[in-house]
């Protein structure tokens, strides 16, 4: 019994290295798409800002902010493409990094309860001799 628990070891540690390595991909990615969102909510921000003015403002000003509306509703649209291309890499960095997570607590689990197991044995046959 102890050479299994000693494999199940052995496999345990392994499990969380590839654990902690899709954790650690999966926060850089996770960072990528945090920042991309910021930056649309940034975006549209600063577009509600450029029609937020209470006061009348002349034609040369109204022109004025068109033209930034347009750099910022351009500017928003690229961010918004770019954070629907990260998504679906961003997703499957996520199930990866929660299947490494798993599979680490369940060798854990099993070695946890093959050694509980073997302690229940020796006990057995300790108190039946």
């Amino acid at each position: 019994m102890s050479r299994q628990t000693d494999s199940l070891a052995g496999l345990g540690r392994i499990a969380r290295l590839k654990a902690d390595l899709e954790m650690r991909r999966f926060a850089a990615f996770r960072a990528h798409v945090d920042a991309a969102r910021q930056r649309i909510g940034q975006l549209e921000d600063e577009l509600q800002a450029l029609y937020r003015a209470e006061e009348a403002f002349s034609v040369s000003e109204a022109r004025l902010v068109n033209a930034l509306a347009r750099d910022r509703s351009l500017a928003l649209l690229g961010a918004e493409r770019d954070l629907e291309r990260m998504l679906p890499g961003y997703e499957q960095v996520r199930q990866a990094a929660a299947r490494e997570f798993g599979r680490a607590e369940a060798v854990s689990a099993v070695r946890e309860d093959m050694i509980a197991q073997a302690r229940l044995d020796r006990a057995r046959r300790a108190g039946g001799t």
